[in-house]
Parts: structure tokens; sequence; C-alpha cells
């Protein structure tokens, strides 16, 4: 990628702004840097920013591939023989208008469980119930889920979905140690916010990311944009704010 044939010798920060960046760049951008501080090449400060805006995004529509597949770097345990017989647990994001991208994902996937996550709380408090009602076909037939499948997660806390993930992974792993094991499959179709906690718990636990990627994107303005300023996040995902004995986030190899 560019980003490996920069001089950063000399640079303290690196600042990736997710804003206007597809999952299946900025997955791959943002891993690559991790893998860099964990070498030891620096530079040693990784910063991520994404701009919340839910009014905006609502009108902003994706043109989704035909190709599912796993983003570059985050295809996880998948490809070790040992996975063929483990339990495959599907994380979706619901998101308004993407009941067609994530049935393809699904059907990639074909997982054995699937969990759907919807955001609450939220800047509009019914929007996980609008969700839940826009996909009430694909919970009754396809991905067979009831209320109790559902996982809540902060629209604008990366940190509260991140752990919600790591607490999943953690309540299945002695289940199933004996039959296979288990495997959690993300697909981070919603927020940009909720796509970082995604992201947080795919690096530190090697989680496969099932995605279908966006060639292009549809603009229509339903309703008078917002005049205030967007939610700015920050998450100082590496780097000198953090003790140096602390556990690296687990990686895999990019080239």
């Amino acid at each position: 990628m560019a980003a490996s044939r920069q001089d950063m010798s000399d640079i303290t920060d690196v600042i990736v702004d997710i804003s206007a960046l597809s999952v299946g760049t900025a997955f791959p951008l943002i891993r690559f840097f991790v893998e860099r501080i964990d070498r030891g090449k620096g530079p040693p400060n990784l910063h991520l920013f994404v701009a919340h805006d839910p009014n905006l995004d609502s009108q902003i529509s994706s043109v989704a591939s035909d190709a599912p597949g796993y983003v570059h770097g985050f295809k996880g345990g998948l490809t070790l023989d040992a996975a063929s017989k483990a339990a495959k647990l599907w994380l979706p994001q619901l998101a308004k208008g993407r009941q067609q991208a994530l049935s393809r994902v699904h059907d990639f996937v074909a997982p054995h469980d699937t969990c759907p996550i919807l955001p609450f709380p939220a800047r509009d408090p019914r929007l996980g119930d609008h969700l839940a009602e826009e996909y009430i076909v694909e919970f009754d037939s396809a991905w067979k889920v009831d209320a109790r499948d559902v996982v809540y997660a902060d629209e604008q806390d990366p940190l509260h979905l991140y752990r919600t993930i790591l607490g999943l992974d953690d309540l299945r792993k002695p289940v199933f140690r004996g039959a296979g094991g288990s495997i959690l499959i993300l697909s981070p179709l919603g927020t940009k916010v909720m796509s970082l906690g995604a992201l947080m718990a795919a690096l530190e636990r090697d989680l496969p990311v099932a995605y279908l990627e966006s060639i292009g994107y549809d603009f229509k303005p339903l309703v008078e944009l917002a005049s205030s300023a967007p939610h700015l996040i920050h998450v100082w995902l590496e780097g000198d704010v953090y003790p140096q004995t602390r556990p690296r986030l687990k990686k895999g190899l990019i080239q």
C-alpha cells in the first residue's frame, strides 16, 4: 500500500480519520500502522478520528459490490483446518437500507448463529426499534433471531461495542472448547463509530471481518442538514499514553 512507501522516521504521531473511508480501506490501513508500532518501526503514536453525524449519515446510501469477502488482513483463524469445526457466531451491525448487502454477507459466512447489533442508546432513541422492524423478515426467516440474540451497543461510544464483543468471545470459548471451538465473525456495516469498536476487538482477538465493500455512494437529502457540529470521536489506539508493559494488540501480517 502507499503508506508503506512513506518515510516516517521523523514522525511521532499518525492520525487516521475514517469519517470518509470505507471499512475495506480503513481497517487494513490502521492494522498496517499497528503492526509497524509492534515491530518498533514507529511512528509510536496512532490516533483514530471519526466525525459522527447520524442526521447526515442517514442521507448517504452506499452502493455495495457483488462480491462479499473478508477484509484484507482480517481473516482471523478461518484459514486454519481447526476452524472448519468451530461454531461460527456472526455479529452484523445493522444499518438502514443494507438488507441486501447483509443477506449476501450472511450467505457468504454461513454462520451457525447470528446476533445482530443494534445501536442503543442512540441519538434517535427509536433507531433500534426502526432497524428491528426493517429487518423483521431476516430475523424471522434466514437469520432465525429472537429478542435474546440481539446485542445492543452505544452509538457514540466505540469502547462499549469493543467490550461487548470481547465479553461474548470470553463466554463462548469455554462452552465450545470441547466441540471444535468458537469463532466470532464481525460485519461492521453500521455507523463508523461502532465500526471502531469492531476494529479494536478484531485486532485484539484476531477476529475475521466479513464485509461487502462499497463501490460508490448516493446522497439523497431528506431533511434539512443540521447546523450543529458533528460529534468528534478520538481513539488513541497505540502510543506513549499506555504503559509499556501492557499486552500488545494481536495481529496478523499485512504486506
